[in-house]
């Protein structure tokens, strides 16, 4: 195997055959500098996934030796310098004088990036001799480097920042000077707030007294994953026992507020207007003392008001806090208030310039389980105004190297563009809502950022696109994805393709998601919450009244469609989705009997007035059509009718021309056969408006329509202008066989007729 495949191999994680296959090629090729750090990077990867200790400390050995062997080849190599150099820093202690050496020679070269980890592992060595000073000195060199080294790049420069001064402050710790490595940890706070040391740090802050940092971290606390309740309860006893025993500091009172807003119970006990009266008494005190944090306070009262419900009382503390510079979560609850209050959302909101990136992405969450299952345009006004707040100052950071470090969390930022997506989807900003999708799953591949992009691209009509997302869900995120999920995506591909007229892979899947269903997904809906379970049992309805519109190229494949659907109904009659759908087949069958008879079904079902505008259309307008092939004219006349009357209250897509024309058309063709013969100029002409309002040229359609007003002119007894119609037809549209069996009715030869073809072709080439 050659070098280039083995490296690919490496890329691809496959570490194991890596080592193995190496093991022979180096036999043959022992002075290749570049297969022996292939070697040794392989066994690097393999014992950091090496969980017996022994067993791995045997590996990061044979690792060291496989640098050092390609040190002896080519002692310039850097990188490999600085792999041994980790691996005698961090895993093999006893090669300590070997690392010394290597850290020195990689901190003399001109490479600072490399020189600024190297500092890194002497500082980790130096740490482990207790050699603190060293270790401190490393720790300045240290960052005097990446100040420079990443001027450009500030995630990095943060990043490498707070390990500096995390370490730091860990140094001065251990040697007993806490006031100083708090200061050092404040420092490593601003480059990143969301510290997995959180709450060590909130320790010493508490113990020196320092009640504005500690009032700084609490949000920060109560939205990190590493710390548990029992941790965090500690730390807010500690707070509430202050308190009680009259402790007057205001950082330590907005701390407090802060924590009873998150933590109600714990503060104030479980009874839930016992604890707001406290909530609201507790402010007000406050209020009193410290009438300069007047809009914090006005919000803490508000927002205890605001969670029992209290909406007007509430809005009315919310406006004063509104005088300040108002949080997110401030405004949030202030803007749903006054709607609660008035009937109708605020036009406009008040800004925070100051707010993080974070505070944001939180309004959103807040403000979406504020609102959950209320729809109003103005909620949604206000969810994409958060969710943008948020995702430009993570998008200021992370790709345009400006902000604060408290957008340093790509979790975060990757979770916010979901959701942004996912309002700019509901917006119909469909194009910004794939890009900012895009972003998102390039930072994090969550399943959950695919499937929402794959619902933008569907919008947009890019359905292949959407295909591969939901396919690559299927493949890649199977173990991890919901059952609910799992066919509602399968529902979603069989739709699509469909769509794309790729009807044996849509029935390939649609075998595979109902064999699925019955064989693993029943077992398992009883586990199931209730919601779950009947999102499953509705979504495989709907696969099955699918099967409607995959085709297969079967000779009885119409009526295989019609019989899945019937077979449908006889375990779910009221499923309305397949009398719907059995609509459009029965048509097709031209069994207008039962065409009629689904279509009474589903209206007998109800909820017609809840479904979209063009499905209440069609429903009334494909009964009219089968009626009027029945000859049953006047319900024709009557349905059509009703057609047009929902249509005048759809949006411009229900009212498309093309749809007014098979209307008009339809009902021409019903007026004449009652014999209302001006009924049914009347609709024919209102169609040749159409066509000419969109200067649209002579198609079958028009031939259809002037057919039938010729029918209508004889109807009335005007044999001329049905002549005249007659002939203008056959001018426009020579093959028209309506109009070609009128005329041998009439005893005009086809020879006649073939003269008028030839004479339209000749006027047509002397046009041109």
């Amino acid at each position: 195997m050659e070098l280039e495949e083995l490296e690919n191999l490496y890329n691809e994680q496959a570490y194991t055959e890596v080592i193995t296959q190496l093991d022979t090629w180096l036999q043959e090729n022992p002075e290749n500098s570049t297969g022996w750090q292939l070697l040794g990077l392989s066994l690097l990867e393999e014992a950091k996934n090496t969980s017996n200790t022994d067993l791995a400390i045997a590996v990061y050995l044979s690792a060291y030796e496989a640098f050092s062997k390609v040190l002896d080849l080519d002692p310039d190599h850097l990188q490999a310098r600085l792999n041994r150099a980790w691996i005698g820093a961090h895993e093999i202690i006893e090669k300590d004088t070997e690392t010394l050496s290597d850290c020195s020679i990689i901190i003399a070269s001109d490479n600072k990036e490399a020189a600024s980890l190297a500092l890194l592992y002497r500082f980790h060595l130096s740490l482990m001799k207790d050699e603190k000073e060293a270790a401190l000195d490393d720790l300045i060199a240290y960052l005097e480097i990446i100040n420079n080294l990443y001027t450009d790049n500030l995630p990095q420069l943060n990043s490498a920042r707070y390990e500096c001064f995390i370490r730091v402050g860990d140094l001065y710790l251990q040697n007993n000077n806490k006031t100083l490595a708090l200061e050092y940890y404040k420092q490593a706070f601003e480059n990143n707030p969301f510290t997995k040391r959180i709450i060590s740090i909130m320790k010493v802050a508490f113990l020196l007294k320092d009640y504005k940092f500690t009032e700084q971290l609490l949000p920060y606390l109560f939205y990190n994953t590493e710390n548990s309740e029992s941790e965090i309860a500690v730390l807010l006893n500690e707070i509430k026992q202050l308190i009680e025993a009259g402790t007057a500091d205001i950082s330590l009172c907005l701390a407090y507020c802060k924590a009873s807003i998150e933590y109600r119970s714990y503060f104030f006990g479980d009874d839930y207007e016992d604890s707001t009266l406290q909530q609201i008494s507790t402010g007000k005190k406050l209020l009193t003392q410290y009438q300069e944090n007047a809009a914090f306070f006005s919000y803490y009262i508000g927002t205890a008001l605001f969670n029992i419900g209290s909406y007007e009382e509430a809005c009315n503390w919310f406006n004063k806090a509104l005088h300040g510079n108002p949080t997110p979560a401030c405004i949030i609850r202030w803007y749903y208030a006054t709607y609660k209050t008035t009937g109708e959302f605020p036009e406009s909101w008040p800004n925070n310039d100051e707010a993080s990136a974070f505070e944001w992405y939180l309004a959103g969450m807040d403000f979406s389980e504020i609102s959950n299952k209320e729809f109003h345009p103005g909620m949604l006004k206000m969810r994409r105004f958060l969710y943008k707040k948020s995702f430009d100052c993570y998008y200021n950071y992370w790709n345009k190297n400006i902000g604060k470090a408290d957008a340093s969390n790509l979790l975060h930022y990757a979770m916010c563009c979901n959701n942004y997506g996912i309002t700019l989807n509901e917006s119909k900003v469909y194009v910004e809502a794939v890009l900012v999708h895009t972003i998102g799953y390039n930072i994090s591949p969550f399943w959950e950022q695919l499937e929402s992009r794959a619902d933008a691209y569907h919008n947009i009509g890019k359905l292949e696109a959407a295909i591969t997302d939901r396919k690559k869900i299927l493949e890649e995120y199977k173990e991890v994805l919901p059952l609910m999920y799992y066919v509602s995506i399968h529902e979603r591909l069989i739709e699509d393709l469909c769509a794309l007229e790729e009807h044996n892979t849509a029935l390939l899947l649609y075998e595979k998601i109902l064999a699925d269903y019955n064989s693993q997904i029943i077992p398992q809906l009883d586990t199931l919450p209730a919601y779950e379970r009947d999102k499953i049992v509705l979504n495989i309805d709907r696969i099955k009244t699918g099967r409607a519109f995959i085709r297969t190229n079967r000779s009885n494949d119409l009526n295989e469609r019609i019989q899945a659907l019937e077979t449908h109904l006889t375990e779910k009659p009221d499923d309305s989705d397949a009398y719907f759908n059995l609509m459009y087949l029965y048509f097709d069958n031209h069994q207008y009997e039962h065409c009629i008879g689904a279509i009474n079904n589903r209206i007998s079902i109800g909820g017609i007035a809840q479904l979209p505008v063009i499905s209440q259309m069609k429903i009334f307008y494909f009964r009219g059509k089968a009626s009027l092939r029945l000859s049953r004219y006047q319900s024709c006349i009557t349905d059509m009718q009703h057609t047009l009357e929902i249509m005048q209250q759809g949006d411009i897509s229900d009212n498309a021309p093309n749809y007014k024309i098979s209307i008009f058309s339809y009902l021409a063709e019903a007026n004449l056969g009652i014999k209302d013969y001006n009924g049914c100029l009347s609709y024919c002409i209102q169609s040749l408006n159409i066509y000419a309002a969109n200067n649209w040229t002579w198609d079958q359609e028009v031939s259809t329509i002037r057919y039938l007003m010729a029918l209508a002119f004889e109807g009335k007894g005007d044999a001329a202008t049905c002549r005249k119609m007659i002939d203008l037809i056959i001018t426009y549209d020579p093959g028209f066989k309506p109009a070609i069996e009128k005329r041998k009715q009439w005893g005009i030869s086809e020879k006649l007729i073939s003269g008028f073809r030839h004479l339209f072709a000749k006027l047509k080439a002397l046009k041109q």
